[in-house]
């Protein structure tokens, strides 16, 4: 099949490999220019392939719709695409164009679905590939891969779990699609949400919160995202101590504390202890 690629990272990088691999033929690959480096794994393997490779600050301009016009292809594919494709540029493909999105959808439908999965304590998730239409993430499901959430795994693990399924799914899609008789299904209604990018304010430790929902942030947005963060203190990694008695002595009241002689963080929340030696002091 003859397919363009749109996308920015490793991801997409990873995929590209994989069709290629599998002997589709990928006539292009579209980046956004956000005028910084991180594209560069991209374009390196586009051009170890000699692939052309597209870049433009708007992924929906005239410059893309013309090079879809010229290039022809069967199928777009959308890999970690932070931006939204437009009508007029993912119906230029004859079989249509499909997303590989990093949830069960439609649960988790947004920016920020490898977040929200651990965020909201989910014992698994998975990698959802979908036909693209007129609204974010709604379309007809291809195909799905699930894989379970370890209950101390961090964002950087679930990443990697991701990147090996994706290399396996998107050439399995496109095996679907290319027989006439292959019929997707529609999403699920009733368990539809949608969360948009992280902000800052995401990312913040609030003492009220639970243990749980707590280490549950700070594996969400760890590395190499940003971190979850208290004042000027950023917690990369913590732990939930076995045995708190001693902590329930010294610490009486619920907050925030810096062990100086065993250099630790120290969150006393309103159900237990979390500790931190993995941290940053701005």
């Amino acid at each position: 099949m003859k397919v363009v690629v749109f996308g920015e990272d490793m991801f997409t990088s990873g995929v590209v490999e994989s069709l290629l691999e599998k002997g589709h033929m990928l006539l292009s690959v579209v980046t956004p220019d956000y005028h910084d480096h991180r594209h560069k794994r991209l374009e390196e393997t586009a051009l170890k392939h000699s692939i052309v490779f597209v870049k433009d600050k708007d992924v929906n301009s005239d410059k893309i719709r013309d090079h879809l016009i010229s290039v022809k292809p069967d199928l777009i594919i959308a890999v970690h695409l932070r931006k939204i494709l437009h009508k007029k540029i993912f119906s230029l493909a004859l079989k249509g164009a499909i997303n590989i999105h990093p949830s069960l959808l439609p649960k988790y439908r947004g920016l920020s679905p490898q977040h929200q999965a651990i965020m909201h304590g989910d014992s698994e998730s998975g990698v959802t590939v979908h036909y693209i239409n007129d609204t974010v993430d709604t379309g007809e499901i291809i195909l799905v891969e699930k894989f379970p959430i370890l209950k101390d795994e961090y964002i950087l693990n679930i990443q990697f779990k991701m990147l090996e399924i994706y290399k396996r799914i998107v050439p399995e899609s496109l095996g679907l699609l290319e027989d006439d008789s292959f019929k997707p299904r529609k999403q699920d209604l009733a368990n539809v949400s949608y969360f948009g990018p992280l902000k800052k304010s995401d990312r913040e430790i609030d003492l009220t919160r639970s243990v749980q929902d707590v280490y549950n942030l700070i594996r969400a947005v760890s590395l190499p995202y940003k971190g979850a963060f208290y004042k000027n203190y950023t917690i990369w990694a913590a732990e939930i101590p076995k045995q708190s008695e001693d902590l329930e002595n010294k610490y009486i009241s619920q907050g925030f504390y810096f062990d100086k002689v065993s250099d630790k963080v120290i969150l006393k929340l309103k159900d237990g202890f979390l500790l931190s030696d993995d941290f940053e002091i701005e």
